[in-house]
């Protein structure tokens, strides 16, 4: 992520959801001077309807005055009244049609509305935000519907000190410059221990080196299982922002292992930003 991307993405089922998301995605655009990007898709029992031609303009037009009702209300705020923004509709799959037109587009940063802790596995799984986070080639921003927006002030970088991390929390710095933010990095090591203690102390001496940025603290937990742990530290600092990274896992990982990225996505009711790591291939 760069603050020279082109374009912040921003895709739409007109939810309070993503109402609550929307301020969020513009507020990044006019601190990085780039195009925001509205999107929607819809895919319903419509598209299989006997008067289908006309179903399909009635959902138009109601799309486009939900556009339209949009821009205006952002609008009001006068810092976003000169922003660049660009309306994209279009019907089929939500996730494939995003996909598509955020690469398209040159979109610097996907942002989207969650619904956030509903204690609904299957749900949660089933959303098109998770399938979003588990497929994006660029970073992404989810916002629960209850995360308290304060200006991103605060930022939780995690890392289990994989290859990329180093260059994903350069990507931070510069996200965190935007808001002048303050960074704790995170790592939840399964016990306190000589080895645990090399690398906790290793990556941040990398990190002074090679980060020029001074508002960086660490800390390390303990713990076998890092979701508890990250839930609880989330319970005590609501209005932080999560930055995670995504790695590739193999099969066997995928069946034995949680992927965390997506499920603190839906569990925390802060925002998470997902990064891709450098063992991404997509």
């Amino acid at each position: 992520m760069a603050t020279e991307f082109k374009n912040v993405f921003f895709p739409t089922d007109f939810s309070k959801n993503a109402q609550i998301a929307l301020p969020i995605a513009a507020e990044i655009a006019w601190r990085t001077d780039s195009k925001l990007i509205l999107f929607h898709a819809s895919q319903s029992a419509m598209d299989f309807a006997p008067n289908f031609e006309e179903a399909k303009e009635e959902a138009i037009k109601k799309a486009e005055a939900d556009f339209e009702s949009l821009i205006d209300d952002l609008k009001k705020d006068e810092r976003f009244a000169g922003l660049e923004i660009v309306t994209i509709l279009q019907s089929g799959h939500p996730t494939v049609g995003l996909m598509e037109k955020s690469k398209k587009y040159d979109s610097g940063i996907i942002v989207m509305g969650t619904k956030g802790a509903t204690g609904d596995r299957n749900v949660i799984f089933g959303s098109t935000a998770s399938s979003i986070i588990n497929r994006s080639s660029i970073p992404v921003l989810a916002i629960p519907s209850s995360s308290k927006f304060d200006d991103f002030n605060h930022i939780t970088f995690t890392t289990d000190y994989h290859e990329g991390d180093l260059e994903a929390m350069k990507q931070t710095v510069t996200f965190a410059k935007l808001f002048d933010s303050e960074i704790k990095v995170m790592h939840v090591a399964e016990e306190e221990s000589l080895l645990s203690d090399i690398k906790f102390r290793g990556f941040r001496e990398l990190v002074k080196e090679d980060v020029d940025y001074d508002k960086i603290s660490f800390v390390i937990k303990y713990d076998y299982d890092f979701f508890p742990v990250m839930a609880d530290y989330l319970i005590d600092n609501p209005e932080t922002l999560l930055i995670m990274v995504r790695h590739k896992k193999t099969f066997w990982e995928k069946l034995v292992e949680r992927d965390h990225s997506k499920e603190m996505a839906f569990y925390s009711r802060v925002p998470l930003l997902v990064l891709m790591g450098r063992s991404v291939q997509l």
